[in-house]
């Protein structure tokens, strides 16, 4: 406390230069030491809590006198309260010093002292986590409120004054800090600390006689007596010049000026009763409380205007506020640090803490960075590389964040970077919070931003960039909504081409565009939300139009024979009728037919033998083993969808036996917009690149991996009995094949060739100036299409046994 009695020191020293780091860190010391030798809080602790040092600190970091103070008083209190091993937060002194610093830390304008706040703020937050019971003490501060720069600087002005000495004297003009005020000179130090309660009477007493006298003398002295009882714990509050009235001019308490005022107030009874009055006033002040609450002259006035709005704010959460004033911050260790924070408050299980977060600006500032980082991406991009970009939101990046793997990397790493957090975030977040977090960024990023841009100049890398999210994501309440921004939130079927999903009508229409590179990348999209394996994707997609089974002719006369699920339908009825508890179906017949062989048969003899270029008529089995490692998982992932376990056609006859058109099936079956788009891009196999054959091959076969009765039987079944008009994916593979058994043997020497085409494709040899062929290559992947629908079949067999 030396420093700062001395008028004369320079407070632009560095603080480094002087004790108050060693005597600060000596009393940390004291402190730690003490709780190691006693089970209960010692009398250093006790002395530090009554007299609310803490109190005196913060005023000194508000100050910042000497420039590093403020980061020396977050150093000594975060190591205290992260250290000590009581639970010191719900403490009045200790409470409302935190809450104090907590404004102080702000991350907007860039401090140079980010680190050290971010570190203080960190600390809090592990020990609200630690403590849950003063979730609301530390962060419910509807009395501590962030201010513009013009009053936060007006609020600095007001903090030095009220921790450094103002002589009466002119400007020092090698020490601009001391300017000489129209206000009370006070100090730190008060030598009347434990006087007794009519000493300190008489010493205002004199010291408002000697007001009242003009004595005109400077002394150090005076202000010693200006501290009433309650300002001596409130050190820096009583003394402050906004709470006492102006004086003109200070003056010194002598023996003489003491006994005069005591003369002079027992002749002026009001004089006794204002210098109660007074007193009382004293005691009244808090440190929790705004400024300035007896200020009187104009000038004060106008400068509370500024620290204190005029309506009361409504209460927010104070330390998240703080945090998220740094997720902006160039500093990536800040930034990394302050996202720690945040998700340690949102993962809080505490629900009416939740619904403050939810309520916050953490919804909005989440979603509106990735706006920002997502529209900092450039153009240029090459789509292909994005889905190598491998980060996540701590620091184990580096490689994609200070070398340049491709034009752009920093950008696209930076977004997924941030991506990722949001993921974790919401992941690890309370479900209250988790959803609105969720929501926001689908409103605000998904729909907002990245649905008009499908429709863009840059579409292509769009796409590639919503397939990595997509990829990306581990969050279920992210992934639902997501799921709502692709597919729509109605789950029921469309009608054909009125369509309800415009994020859904998009992609599907990109498929069908110029842009072969627009077309291969929608189509890994379409895959990602496959292998997703979310049911509400899944519904939307394919499954709500094929419940209903309406592809199944019941009327054709040999249903009985090629259907793989009437024998089980039978048995289903039979078992309900009797009530047959005992029984426990182990196995679907739907997937396990009877006849797989046939089906299997169907699918390795559709390309006629002089076009088939593998010789080995068996060689389908080389998928099997790639595909019993993809079903197990599919199996695991799709086990809690309640999915049914036959395909059966339910019995409606009883409804419509007074309609003539029940004989025969009235409405005609619509597969839904994404199957309908599959299976055109199947038929025009024959006219596109080889790429693209691949990639919709692919997909088709993801679909088939799922173990669904209904989608299984309309892909995968070959003997199915269709109802009239309707498609199948082997009537489409059907015409496939009739268009190349019609066009490639108008080439000469087509089988040396297609014999070239498959080494190229499959086995890798390169032929030197060899063009590519579209109508050889596909007869290529139509080939090795069919062998991996025969292995799916037979693996789900092998599985449903």
């Amino acid at each position: 406390m030396n420093f700062y009695v001395n008028h004369l020191t320079n407070c632009k020293v560095p603080i480094q230069t002087t004790g108050i780091p060693r005597h600060l860190d000596r009393l940390l010391e004291i402190l730690l030491d003490e709780e190691k030798e006693e089970n209960e809080p010692g009398p250093c602790l006790e002395y530090l809590l009554q007299h609310k040092l803490l109190d005196l600190l913060a005023t000194l970091a508000s100050a910042e006198t000497p420039p590093g103070m403020r980061t020396v008083c977050l150093a000594f209190l975060r190591k205290l309260l992260g250290r000590s091993k009581y639970p010191l937060l719900h403490h009045t002194s200790i409470y409302g010093p935190v809450q104090r610093l907590i404004a102080l830390c702000n991350g907007n304008p860039p401090s140079p002292m980010e680190a050290e706040e971010v570190q203080f703020l960190l600390t809090l937050c592990f020990l609200v986590c630690k403590y849950p019971h003063v979730t609301n003490i530390i962060n419910d501060a509807p009395g501590v409120q962030r201010h513009s720069v013009a009053a936060r600087r007006n609020s600095e002005r007001v903090e030095v004054e009220k921790v450094t000495y103002i002589p009466a004297r002119k400007k020092d003009r090698f020490n601009p800090l001391f300017e000489p005020l129209d206000t009370q000179a006070v100090t730190l130090i008060n030598p009347n600390l434990f006087s007794s309660e009519s000493d300190r009477r008489r010493s205002v007493g004199s010291n408002r006689s000697s007001s009242k006298a003009d004595t005109v003398h400077g002394s150090s002295s005076q202000s010693n007596a200006s501290v009433s009882s309650r300002g001596t714990e409130n050190a820096s509050q009583s003394s402050s010049p906004s709470t006492q009235k102006p004086i003109r001019k200070t003056a010194p308490r002598t023996a003489a000026a003491a006994s005069d005022a005591r003369e002079e107030s027992q002749k002026d009874p009001g004089l006794m009763n204002e210098i109660d009055t007074h007193l009382q006033n004293l005691r009244d002040l808090r440190l929790d409380v705004d400024y300035g609450g007896a200020c009187e002259d104009a000038n004060c006035e106008n400068d509370q205007s500024l620290l204190r709005p005029k309506t009361p704010q409504k209460s927010k959460c104070l330390l998240l506020d703080a945090l998220l004033s740094y997720i902006n911050t160039a500093d990536n260790t800040v930034r990394i640090r302050a996202c720690e924070g945040i998700m340690a408050l949102a993962s809080l299980d505490d629900p009416s803490f939740s619904q403050m977060i939810a309520s916050s600006d953490l919804t909005s500032l989440i979603s509106s960075r990735l706006e920002s980082l997502f529209n900092a991406i450039p153009a240029h991009v090459d789509p292909s590389e994005i889905d190598g970009v491998d980060v996540t939101w701590g620091l184990d990046s580096p490689a994609w964040t200070k070398e340049k793997k491709f034009s752009g990397c920093r950008q696209v790493a930076a977004f997924f970077m941030w991506f990722d957090y949001c993921n974790q975030l919401i992941r690890e977040a309370y479900p209250d919070v988790a959803d609105a977090l969720a929501k926001s960024v689908r409103v605000n990023f998904f729909e907002r931003i990245v649905m008009p841009a499908l429709a863009e100049h840059h579409v292509v890398l769009i796409t590639a960039l919503v397939t990595k999210c997509l990829k990306e994501l581990t969050s279920t309440a992210l992934c639902t909504e997501m799921s709502y921004w692709l597919v729509g939130q109605d789950r029921g079927p469309e009608i054909p081409n009125v369509w309800t999903s415009p994020v859904l009508h998009r992609l599907i229409d990109n498929c069908f565009t110029d842009s072969d590179d627009l077309t291969l990348e929608t189509l890994k999209l379409f895959e990602e939300m496959i292998e997703k394996r979310n049911e509400h994707i899944l519904h939307c997609l394919v499954l709500v139009y094929l419940l209903a089974r309406g592809y199944y002719d019941n009327t054709a006369a040999d249903s009985a024979i090629a259907s793989w699920s009437d024998e089980e339908d039978e048995r289903e009825r039979e078992k309900k009728g009797s009530l047959d508890l005992s029984y426990e179906q182990s196995h679907s017949r739907t997937l396990a037919p009877s006849n797989i062989h046939r089906i299997v048969n169907c699918f390795l003899s559709l390309i006629p033998r002089y076009l088939q270029t593998d010789t080995d008529v068996n060689n389908y089995e080389r998928y099997m083993a790639d595909l019993e490692r993809q079903y197990s998982t599919v199996l695991t992932d799709c086990s809690l969808m309640a999915w049914p376990l036959e395909a059966v056609t339910v019995d409606d006859s009883a409804s419509s036996d007074s309609r003539p058109e029940a004989d025969h099936c009235s409405v005609r079956f619509y597969m839904g917009p994404f199957i309908t788009m599959l299976f055109e891009k199947v038929a025009n196999v024959p006219r596109q690149k080889y790429e693209i054959n691949l990639q919709l091959t692919v997909v088709i076969s993801r679909l088939a991996l799922l173990p669904h009765p209904y989608l299984h039987e309309f892909l995968l079944n070959p003997l199915l009995p269709l109802a009239p008009g309707t498609k199948s994916l082997f009537t489409c593979l059907q015409k496939v094949v009739k268009q190349l058994v019609n066009e490639v043997p108008k080439t000469p020497d087509h089988k040396r060739m297609l014999r070239e085409t498959r080494e190229r494709l499959l086995e890798d040899c390169s032929h030197d100036g060899e063009k590519e062929n579209i109508l050889f290559e596909s007869v290529i992947v139509t080939e090795e299409f069919c062998k991996e629908l025969a292995a799916i079949a037979y693996v789900k067999y092998h599985h449903s046994m």
